[in-house]
């Protein structure tokens, strides 16, 4: 058989070219995995930043709802604090009212409940001669008796002098304002002085004419504008 040179490189020929179409092949399936994994790795880092965002969401909402929960318990707290106020304040009313009645002081004074606690309002006519800021007999005993009361008590005190508009002007007092503010300060200093409550319960300012509570037109009106009133504050 003899040996022909053309059919050597036809052999080679074909043989180069199968293996340039397997490369060709091998490359594009290479290319195909590289950018498949590319988008597989872009798409996990999407779903990374989802699942970061949704996580921080719910942690945040997790927060709120804490906050929420707690600021609940304490307004709940704090109603049922109102509402023992309220019971507290009740039951002063009641007990004060009882006492006054027992020390026949229930012609002397009126009992009112406030925003601020348990108001206790004096005739000044029962304390102070007119135009007088000194504690008159009757007014020493009424205020014993009613500042055992106040001493059995650990609630802050609120004293306030009040007068009706008629001009007062005398070398004491030149005006309504220096004559409401004494009477509160000697009501205090009998309260501090002779019934031994501590000073830093107490409170003490005048308004003189101002803050009437009925009108100043009448002797019957202006009689009611003319007080003291002690506030047990809640």
């Amino acid at each position: 058989m003899s040996w022909n040179p053309e059919d050597k490189k036809h052999e080679i020929e074909f043989s180069s070219t199968w293996l340039i179409t397997y490369s060709d092949m091998i490359t594009i399936i290479l290319c195909f995995f590289i950018i498949f994994f590319t988008f597989s790795t872009k798409e996990l880092s999407a779903l990374y930043q989802v699942r970061n965002t949704l996580t921080a969401e719910v942690e945040q909402l997790h927060t709120e709802n804490t906050k929420l929960r707690s600021e609940k318990e304490s307004l709940a707290a704090q109603l049922f604090g109102l509402q023992d106020i309220k019971n507290d304040i009740k039951t002063s009313k009641e007990d004060f009212i009882s006492f006054l009645r027992e020390k026949n002081l229930m012609d002397a004074v009126d009992i009112l409940e406030n925003e601020r606690g348990l108001l206790i309002r004096f005739k000044d006519s029962i304390l102070f001669d007119s135009g007088k800021a000194a504690i008159s007999e009757e007014g020493y005993m009424i205020l014993h008796k009613v500042g055992d009361k106040l001493k059995s008590i650990n609630n802050p005190i609120i004293v306030e002098g009040y007068t009706d508009n008629i001009p007062i002007c005398t070398p004491e007092f030149p005006s309504n304002w220096e004559l409401s503010v004494a009477r509160s300060i000697n009501v205090v200093k009998f309260f501090t002085e002779k019934k031994g409550i501590h000073k830093e319960r107490v409170s003490v300012s005048g308004f003189g004419e101002h803050n009437p509570i009925d009108t100043n037109a009448t002797s019957k009106g202006r009689a009611k504008n003319r007080r003291i009133e002690i506030t047990i504050v809640n």
